[in-house]
């Protein structure tokens, strides 16, 4: 299973793996902390990761964000710094 916040991250994933994900129904669980659910069959998922961490060549993820979302995504791209500040803390 693949959860996600926003659905929007699920569909583009299946849009960028239409043969490993496209048959895979996106589900909202309504109330819970993670709403969109991908159930996914292990060894599809495991060829997604291998892929995606293959083609990854950014240093800083937020700022790759911002680059490929624009203004459309800066709610997400705030989100993360925001996650990157409490969890900055914790090293102190």
């Amino acid at each position: 299973m693949v959860r996600a916040r926003v659905c929007g991250h699920l569909e583009a994933l299946k849009a960028r793996f239409p043969d490993l994900l496209g048959g895979c129904e996106i589900l909202d669980s309504g109330g819970t902390d993670y709403a969109y659910r991908l159930f996914v069959a292990k060894p599809a998922w495991m060829q997604v990761v291998a892929e995606l961490a293959e083609e990854t060549d950014y240093d800083n993820f937020k700022s790759e964000v911002a680059r490929h979302q624009g203004k459309a995504g800066a709610a997400y791209e705030h989100a993360l710094h925001d996650v990157w500040s409490v969890m900055n803390r914790l090293r102190k």
